[in-house]
C-alpha cells in the first residue's frame, strides 16, 4: 500500500516555508512561533497547488507534517471548521536549553 507523500514535498519552495519556520522559531523569543508568524511565513513561501487556495492552512499542515517528524514541537488548536491548526510552534532546541538549566539548577 503506497503512503502519501509529505505535503512539504509536493508544494513548491516548501523547503524554503520549513527553512524558515525552523529558522523563525529558533530566534523567536523562548522558541516560539505564533499562529499569526506561521501564516505570515506561509503567505510568503507556499503556493498552493491546484485544488488548493488558503496558503495559511497549508502552513499549517506542513508544520503539522514537521512536528509528526520532531522537528517541532507544536501546541495544537481547532479552527471554527473543526481543522485542526497549529497555536504555537516551540523549537526542540529551546526545550533542551529548559532541561539544560533544570539539570544545572
Amino acid at each position: 500500500m503506497p503512503t502519501r507523500p509529505p505535503l512539504a514535498d509536493t508544494l513548491p519552495f516548501a523547503a524554503d516555508f520549513v527553512i524558515e519556520v525552523l529558522a523563525a522559531s529558533s530566534r523567536a523569543p523562548f522558541g516560539q512561533l505564533s499562529w499569526v508568524e506561521i501564516n505570515r511565513l506561509a503567505a510568503r513561501w507556499l503556493r498552493p497547488t491546484e485544488g488548493e487556495t488558503d496558503t495559511s492552512r497549508l502552513g499549517h499542515a506542513v508544520v503539522i507534517e514537521m512536528s509528526a517528524h520532531g522537528l517541532l514541537d507544536v501546541e495544537m488548536t481547532t479552527a471554527s471548521d473543526g481543522r485542526l491548526m497549529v497555536q504555537c510552534v516551540a523549537h526542540p532546541r529551546f526545550a533542551g536549553v529548559q532541561a539544560a538549566r533544570a539539570l544545572a539548577a
